[in-house]
């Protein structure tokens, strides 16, 4: 189902420690479409170049404070990240005539993004495996249009109020 999601939208975004604990595709290579560009927030370009999503086989926009010369399907972006990062992604995006992103990455950088009201969806999963520790799912107010159920799994469907 993420991968049909990630077909359905322009961009996806993750941060750092994604990218470097998970070293995801960030493809749709279970459905059929095209691939999203990937966006990746990597302030001090600590994502060493083997990582699957600076291998150049889909455009990628890296996000950072530090100047890097752009390559083959590989752009690289800078922002402030003193400052509110949200509004400044927004503004990269549009600048790559990118009209939709999937934020999967990060409770933080969704947080910013659901406290500035930039988002129009979101896709709630739970399962019914318990985690005893971890990172806390970021807080949002929306108003729930349908929820449906995979095997056990719960998928909510909220939109911005």
């Amino acid at each position: 189902m993420v991968h049909k999601l990630r077909a359905e939208e322009q961009a996806i975004l993750v941060g750092t420690n994604t990218a470097l604990t998970d070293n995801p595709k960030l493809d749709c290579r279970t459905w059929k479409g095209n691939n999203p560009v990937r966006i990746i927030l990597d302030r001090t370009l600590k994502i060493s170049d083997n990582n699957h999503l600076l291998d150049g086989s889909i455009k990628t926009i890296v996000l950072t404070e530090i100047e890097k010369e752009n390559s083959d399907n590989l752009y690289f972006e800078s922002i402030n990240f003193l400052e509110n990062i949200a509004p400044q992604i927004c503004d990269v995006l549009y600048k790559h005539q990118l009209q939709s992103v999937i934020i999967e990455g990060g409770s933080k950088t969704l947080q910013s993004f659901i406290d500035e009201k930039l988002w129009d969806e979101a896709h709630v999963f739970k399962g019914t495996t318990p985690f005893l520790k971890g990172i806390k799912a970021p807080k949002f107010k929306g108003i729930l249009l349908e929820y449906k159920y995979i095997k056990e799994d719960q998928i909510s469907i909220y939109k911005n109020d």
